[in-house]
């Protein structure tokens, strides 16, 4: 009996040491397992998606930037250009530059409609195009009002020839 329990003894206390080794080998197995897949397998590809994507956004910005830069020249030229039109030269060539040149800058526009940044462009030119256009229309009611101005002195000089003459 002493044997028996003696030997149940060292079968006890060996299972006890076996099944602490278990439990430790599995905690330690379970807890690298999930720091792998929390800090190492997924997490750099995302990382690394999202640091691709943020630099191709810089670099899309810096491309934005430079175009800018570019057709601020033109645009300065455009502003020039119809400060210095006038409608009473009657001189199409200007017009037809100054039509170009926003014709240029809309196209920026129109080669990179899908980014909405670039809709700048087509705003400039269309504020330009009426800015001209409201400087012939202008021209055109001034040259207007002076025809009609003198047309109306001719009736009264003619009106008053005519009273004198009847007298």
């Amino acid at each position: 009996m002493e044997y028996r329990k003696e030997r149940h003894k060292v079968t006890h206390s060996q299972e006890k040491i076996i099944g602490l080794v278990y439990v430790v080998a599995i905690f330690l197995l379970s807890t690298g397992l999930c720091g792998y897949i929390l800090f190492f397998s997924t997490n750099n590809y995302q990382t690394l998606k999202g640091k691709k994507a943020i630099l191709e956004q810089i670099q899309r910005v810096r491309v934005f930037e430079k175009e800018q830069a570019e057709q601020m020249d033109k645009i300065e030229l455009i502003n020039t250009k119809i400060a210095q039109f006038d409608p009473s030269l009657k001189a199409i060539y200007e017009k037809q530059e100054i039509t170009l040149l926003l014709g240029e800058v809309r196209n920026v526009y129109v080669q990179h409609k899908w980014d909405n940044r670039y809709k700048i462009f087509e705003q400039m030119a269309i504020f330009y195009e009426l800015q001209l256009l409201d400087k012939d229309r202008l021209w055109n009611i001034q040259q207007n009002i002076e025809k009609f101005k003198s047309d109306l002195e001719r009736c009264r000089a003619n009106t008053e020839n005519r009273r004198n003459n009847l007298q």
